[in-house]
């Protein structure tokens, strides 16, 4: 039934390229589900963390994700077009009227997609729209995206993935060096193939990066992490809000005088503090389905008592 038979996307689990925030392109990085793949940051220093903490329960680290899909529209005219010549079709300006409604609207035709290897014994028939669906979430890239990325190269990005599940898509701030683009802080579930009868359920968080194209938002970058159930139970500091904001901010960067306060709103984090010279801070961060917290940016109270968005790097703090 399949004319490829190609590595297993267990492999690149292990091989990644490059880390959330570069923003070059190359032709010899591997590719997930049309984006970078990157690999997990690995950070310079450890210390000991007191699991007994009443902020750190390792509980929450082996648990699936209780939230609801955000993918779930179905638009009925992309039936009528799977298994045609799409080549010049074009994606209805009504599911790119927004950055949110493009984002929603893409995991929602690449929800039932499927692209298994040929040994996958997942399952017990077709799976869902099969690769119908992937030509059509692939015109939710912009051109020069399509220019980095061919569709060739997009469709294996998807090998031995069977179904993916939208769990969290917010707007965050914009990159330094790159504030032109909108940016989403998205989380995946995705099922993936087995060569035994069964699925295997894996988590994914990144970034899509959408721009304004005559009058539509169209996607121009994607990079996507693999979630690790089993570092954050047992190793680092680094994976708990508080204690990440203790060190990088408070022992590496000595910018925390006094102490600090977390907020949590659901999954959303907010870490306050101040420095010596009474200036207020908040680092937020989001809590994954694996229990880590990962930082999204940092904000700092101007003299209007507003919250602006500021860039610190603690990395910097330590080399010097």
């Amino acid at each position: 039934m399949f004319k490829e038979k190609v590595v297993s996307l267990i492999a690149i689990f292990f091989i990644g390229s490059t880390i959330i925030g570069s923003c070059e392109e190359n032709k010899t990085e591997k590719l997930i589900f049309g984006g970078k793949y990157t690999k997990e940051i690995e950070l310079p220093k450890e210390k000991l963390v007191d699991n007994e903490d009443e902020y750190y329960s390792l509980e929450r680290f082996f648990r699936p994700s209780k939230l609801p899909i955000l993918n779930d529209k179905r638009e009925k005219t992309f039936y009528d077009i799977y298994g045609t010549d799409t080549t010049n079709y074009k994606i209805p300006d009504k599911l790119l009227k927004t950055p949110k409604d493009t984002i929603i609207n893409y995991f929602s035709v690449l929800r039932e997609a499927a692209n298994p290897l040929d040994d996958n014994k997942t399952g017990c028939g077709s799976l869902g729209d099969t690769r119908a669906p992937y030509p059509i979430a692939y015109k939710f890239l912009s051109d020069s995206y399509q220019k980095r990325v061919s569709y060739n190269e997009y469709l294996k990005s998807f090998e031995n993935t069977l179904h993916i599940n939208l769990i969290k898509a917010n707007q965050v701030g914009p990159d330094e060096n790159r504030p032109d683009l909108i940016k989403y802080f998205v989380e995946l579930e995705v099922i993936q193939g087995s060569n035994e009868p069964k699925g295997l359920f894996a988590y994914y968080y990144g970034y899509v990066y959408l721009k304004n194209i005559d009058g539509v938002y169209k996607i121009v970058d994607m990079k996507y992490t693999p979630e690790n159930y089993l570092c954050a139970p047992y190793h680092g500091w680094s994976y708990d809000a508080e204690s990440f904001v203790q060190i990088e901010y408070g022992d590496w960067c000595h910018l925390i005088d006094g102490d600090v306060k977390v907020v949590e709103d659901g999954y959303e984090k907010r870490v306050y503090f101040k420095d010596k010279n009474l200036n207020e801070y908040y680092v937020l961060f989001y809590q994954l389905t694996n229990g880590v917290d990962i930082k999204i940016s940092d904000y700092k109270k101007n003299k209007q008592g507003k919250w602006e968005q500021v860039y610190i790097n603690p990395e910097k703090c330590l080399k010097r």
